[in-house]
């Protein structure tokens, strides 16, 4: 929520790991910054079986409502017909599951980094309970992501921390290890540690806020026994937009954030003076994204390369086979090698 100022640089990097950047003389034009609201979760929040998930009808609840001109979706993946950024990682768990799923706790601190938020919108857990992962341990695992993401929350900011809908065992496509009253009781057990974990948050005056979108859906909203049909996302939807709308509001009638009609603050700016300076990186084998370590990060960079949606600064550190060609084997190698000691 803080105004930043814009500098152009044009960066070059070379095999060496040698980065040399030539700073040009610029005016920095002060722009007013709109609230960055985060959709953060898993396939429920990526919209599995309907594009865009709730996060459409969302979306066209705050235009309609006249929020929009003031905010944006953020997020590292692009889905749906309006505001498409969001950060639903279908198939997620709370954190890496050994030998089955990724977790968001594991790339979280990246993530925050890369697509800097004042809002998060968390609802994560449905997979741990799909792969009857330590369902006592839910809670501890989910309060390293919370701490994780209000280390980068800014003053201002809000954390909403939601429930999770119940799963319905009847329908067997996820998995089969549950009865009805075993699933049931699954999910109100770890709901019931979300709801304890917001109040012990709020009590420690952290900004977070309690959505309890378990009681928005019933098993009747489900489309495959696991995620919301197109009615239930719209439910999901309006439910998210009554919890936004009073912080919106309070947000955007503090001074601190001013709708961008309202601004007509400038800065001036002295250029700064053309140079060059060299930034020699040491280079760490099979490291992507040059922070000096391999990890799920370096896994993100190569597979939005693979799905044509990211590019690569470090071909020969992705080349894991040696082969020359930079494909799906060197993701699976580059998976093993991260996930080998977990």
């Amino acid at each position: 929520m803080k105004k930043k100022k814009l500098l152009s640089a044009l960066t070059a990097v070379v095999m060496t790991f040698c980065m040399t950047a030539s700073f040009m003389n610029t005016s920095a034009e002060e722009e007013n910054e709109k609230i960055r609201i985060m959709p953060l979760g898993d396939s429920i929040t990526d919209g599995f079986n309907v594009v865009g998930g709730y996060r459409t009808p969302l979306w066209k609840t705050l235009e309609q409502n006249g929020y929009t001109d003031n905010i944006e979706f953020v997020g590292q993946n692009w889905g749906g017909e309006v505001a498409p950024r969001h950060s639903g990682y279908s198939g997620y768990a709370i954190a890496d599951i050994p030998n089955q799923r990724m977790g968001i706790y594991n790339f979280i601190d990246w993530l925050m980094t890369e697509y800097p938020a004042d809002v998060v919108m968390l609802q994560i857990g449905t997979n741990d309970i799909l792969s009857s992962y330590e369902l006592d341990g839910m809670g501890d695992r989910l309060e390293l992501l919370v701490d994780s993401v209000l280390n980068y929350i800014p003053e201002g900011g809000m954390l909403f921390l939601a429930t999770i809908p119940y799963m319905d065992a009847d329908v067997t496509t996820y998995t089969d290890a549950y009865t009805v009253e075993e699933m049931d009781k699954a999910v109100d057990d770890y709901n019931a540690q979300v709801k304890a974990l917001a109040e012990k948050k709020i009590a420690e005056g952290k900004p977070v806020t309690l959505s309890d979108n378990n009681a928005v859906l019933t098993k009747a909203d489900l489309a495959d026994g696991v995620h919301p049909s197109e009615e239930g996302y719209a439910k999901l939807g309006a439910h998210w937009y009554e919890m936004l709308k009073p912080y919106l509001d309070n947000a955007l009638g503090n001074t601190s954030i001013q709708p961008t009609e309202d601004t007509t603050e400038t800065t001036e700016t002295e250029p700064i003076p053309t140079e060059s300076e060299t930034i020699c990186i040491e280079p760490v084998l099979y490291d992507l994204d040059f922070d000096k370590k391999v990890g799920v990060s370096d896994i993100i960079v190569l597979q939005k390369y693979l799905l044509k949606k990211g590019s690569l600064s470090n071909w020969t550190n992705a080349d894991l086979n040696g082969d020359g060609v930079i494909n799906i084997i060197d993701l699976a190698l580059l998976k093993q090698m991260v996930f080998k000691n977990r």
